[in-house]
């Protein structure tokens, strides 16, 4: 098969037995890889109600269709699991250089299976693998251990994690290469569970591709377009820190907990002023032109290495914004910090957030906790990840903290299924209020395009996206986020591409990332049999929840959202549960489902998944 290697890994840690499977082209036509084959294989092989953190868990390492091959932005990866954080679906996608390796190494993924006994490392190489003792590397952070593990096998592609997978963390982090992070949903904690601390991954193969010569024209093509986009232009310059401008603009910066939408002293996150501040240089990904990664090499006021690259939009704001914190260097700081631990940084920012509220409203958790202090950031950090002092409240999530907590202060823990809540205010673009209640891993900003992108038109006419929308309106959200969750979501995460160039009003259009997938496989494969791949993976995620019990009373938002914003340009927005109610009940109808949230039959039996 074109496109793909054609082989699965199959990794039992209990037996150490390792063995290879081969590809049915119906399986890679009917999933793509990514995140459709890691649903079919979780889907088929958990049985409901397993514990995230036992040997019956399961971890897929997936690669797209397109990823490692000349496809414009061929190089995500995702990884799955049942999540520990939230006990549904969980998976994360990352980008750099493992998931090709992997592919010129023969296989488009790897499933693990059952716990070692003690510490191991998976090293893959041309077509062999084998199961290696990683106690010498248990206890190290992500850069050391990397270190010595490339002492080890030369020159390799790693995926690790630190301290806090290895503490069962439950919002612990996978890092690639220590910058490309799958943090989301608790994945390192399902490898510390396993304790699986690394795998390796050399490759001296290539993937074959049915067209190489027209992809590489069509890439050429759209690279070129790429270059000269106004919009790809903002993220070479400022990475994801684009939105803190604006977002600080609109009146919807999460700040102080969600308290607000404004910050003071917010000019020293704007996005030019984070460059001057922290940027010491750009790099990109394998066959994308754009650099939007952010690299921050430091001397003082405290030093930085540079080699877990810098913070991107979502860790500014969540250990910034919402901390009250408004110094560049401090968040880098707490950003490479995250990495070195091995934990995620929206989690990790929500639950300091949700700390220092409880201790501004009285509650005493052991010590003072005071906004945007420096010193307590960095010290909440380290304790999550050893499970030491307040981060032993912390570690396990904020809806299991506030619970243990109690006073109260569930009214405050802003998750969504467990999920922490993204650096997104849904009262100021309403369409991310469905978006968060309806996402198979709970609150997810990466799944549905954002309605910013439609105020000055239509971005997406192949998917009925054609029309202008305000942030505020309801009116066509409910098929805004159902169609991209469809595409931008699941397809991206899917084919394995990255989702800024096939963003609303970029080259990469729905029409050529389907030609891409032709070019690759040679299938006379259409725009609209991608569309249904979409959603029939987004569907098979959603009865992966309903099997662990997921309904209607779970697509919900925290109700501060529904409190309006207290100042800013948008003070007075609010985003209610009549409005919440609105839109489930056409995304309901739209999507097929049952008024309880369950897919029906027919919708089943449409998207071949009776």
């Amino acid at each position: 098969m074109f496109g793909f290697a054609g082989k699965l890994l199959r990794v039992n840690l209990s037996t150490s037995e390792v063995a290879q499977e081969t590809l049915s082209e119906e399986m890679a036509r009917k999933y793509l890889g990514g995140r459709g084959f890691a649903a079919r294989i979780l889907y088929d092989e958990l049985a409901p109600g397993i514990d995230p953190l036992g040997p019956d868990n399961k971890i897929v390492y997936a690669t797209g269709v397109l990823t490692g091959t000349p496809a414009p932005v061929g190089n995500r990866t995702v990884v799955a699991s049942k999540s520990p954080l939230t006990g549904i679906w969980g998976d994360a996608a990352f980008g750099g250089w493992f998931g090709g390796e992997l592919k010129k190494a023969g296989f488009d993924a790897v499933i693990v299976e059952g716990a070692s006994a003690k510490p191991v490392y998976l090293w893959i190489s041309d077509g062999q693998a084998e199961i290696r003792d990683a106690s010498h590397l248990w206890g190290q952070e992500t850069g050391p251990a990397q270190e010595a593990l490339l002492g080890e096998v030369g020159q390799a592609k790693v995926l690790c994690i630190g301290p806090g997978g290895e503490n069962l963390v439950r919002y612990a982090s996978v890092l690639s290469e220590l910058r490309f992070s799958a943090s989301r949903a608790g994945i390192g904690a399902v490898m510390g569970a396993k304790r699986l601390k690394a795998i390796a991954v050399r490759g001296s193969g290539h993937v074959e591709v049915a067209e190489r010569e027209k992809l590489i024209a069509l890439a050429r093509q759209i690279n070129k377009q790429i270059k000269a986009d106004a919009s790809c232009g903002t993220l070479t310059r400022y990475g994801t820190w684009n939105n803190l401008t604006p977002l600080q603009h609109y009146g919807i910066l999460p700040t102080k907990n969600f308290q607000t939408g404004v910050i003071q002293g917010g000019e020293r996150l704007e996005s030019e002023a984070m460059v001057e501040a922290i940027l010491s240089d750009r790099e990109s990904c394998p066959n994308c032109p754009i650099f939007c990664r952010r690299v921050v090499k430091m001397e003082k006021p405290y030093q930085l290495s540079g080699i877990y690259g810098g913070p991107q939009y979502e860790t500014v704001a969540a250990l910034g914004s919402l901390l009250l914190n408004t110094d560049p260097q401090t968040i880098a700081k707490a950003h490479e910090l995250c990495n070195r631990y091995g934990i995620d940084t929206i989690s990790t920012g929500v639950c300091i957030a949700w700390a220092m509220e409880c201790w501004e409203r009285g509650i005493d958790l052991g010590r003072p906790l005071p906004w945007g202090d420096a010193e307590t950031i960095f010290t909440l950090i380290e304790e999550i990840a050893y499970r030491r002092g307040v981060g032993a409240i912390l570690a396990d999530g904020i809806r299991t903290a506030a619970a243990r907590v109690g006073q109260g202060s569930e009214a405050w823990a802003l998750h969504l299924k467990g999920l922490e809540l993204p650096m997104h205010d849904p009262r100021g673009k309403k369409g991310m209020g469905l978006a968060y209640a309806t996402t198979n891993r709970g609150g997810c900003h990466m799944q549905t395009i954002h309605e910013d992108a439609l105020t000055i038109g239509g971005p997406f006419p192949e998917l009925g996206l054609d029309t202008a929308m305000s942030r505020t309106q309801l009116e066509g959200k409910a098929y805004l986020i159902k169609i991209t969750q469809d595409y931008f979501g699941t397809l991206g995460d899917t084919l394995g591409i990255c989702k800024f160039p096939m963003n609303a009003w970029r080259p990469y259009t729905p029409t050529r990332v389907a030609q891409a997938v032709a070019l690759v496989t040679g299938w006379d494969i259409t725009l609209e049999e991608l569309l249904t791949a979409g959603e029939r993976i987004y569907n098979l995620c959603r009865m992966f929840n309903v099997r662990e019990g997921i309904r209607r009373a779970d697509d919900t938002v925290p109700a501060r959202l529904g409190e309006p914003l207290p100042e800013g340009a948008s003070a007075g927005e609010s985003f209610s549960a009549e409005d919440l109610a609105k839109l489930l009940a056409e995304y309901y109808m739209l999507r097929g489902w049952d008024e309880n949230g369950i897919p029906k039959p027919e919708t089943l039996a449409r998207l071949g998944l009776q």
